[in-house]
């Protein structure tokens, strides 16, 4: 239950801070995410280091809202999109895969009314949330491969050819998946 009260109100945090619009009240969850971080024994470097990964994604968001509102609005948003990221962070690293598969699961029960399959939707979930650590080393990998074969890692050559990254990505991500599906297959896991 604790788990389930978590993501709910993960979810109420998320959608109130894109709907204020008090500067005072987004400092405020500022320094609410400085403290649950502290609070929550979370590593520091490693929240930085996962921002300044996502900030291609972020500039590139402020650039889009730049083009259709003030630009004020637009680097709120883009503050807005810091601390979203931030607490995401926060909430995955003190919730595990299952976790939150089983809190979605629960939250989804309402929908057997419907004969949907909750169960499925919670796998589902966790195995997505699973392969994205598994995709950012297979991403590691292919780098370092290329690397080691003399290929140029700047921005714009990766850009030119992105099939030389993509194309073992994918590959690697369907072996990967059919021995994940063997694994269930073996351990009795019959989908409906």
């Amino acid at each position: 239950m604790k788990n389930v009260l978590k993501i709910i109100a993960f979810i109420i945090y998320t959608v109130l801070l894109f709907l204020i619009k008090d500067i005072w009240l987004i400092f405020g969850a500022i320094l609410f995410q400085i403290a649950l971080t502290l609070i929550c024994h979370i590593s520091i470097n490693q929240s930085i280091k996962t921002l300044i990964k996502l900030m291609p994604f972020i500039l590139f968001t402020i650039l889009i809202n730049l083009c259709v509102m003030e630009t004020i609005e637009a680097i709120l948003i883009g503050i807005k999109l810091i601390i979203v990221c931030n607490m995401t962070y926060i909430y995955g690293s003190t919730t595990t895969a299952r976790e939150i598969a089983i809190s979605i699961e629960k939250l989804l029960f309402p929908l057997t009314l419907f004969k949907i399959n909750t169960r499925n939707i919670g796998i589902m979930i966790s195995i997505a949330i699973t392969f994205i650590p598994i995709i950012n080393k297979e991403i590691e990998n292919i780098q370092y491969s290329l690397i080691a074969k003399g290929f140029n890692m700047s921005f714009w050559s990766r850009i030119r050819h992105i099939n030389y990254i993509m194309l073992p990505l994918f590959y690697g991500l369907i072996r990967k998946v059919g021995n994940m599906e063997e694994a269930l297959i073996a351990k009795g896991y019959m989908g409906e």
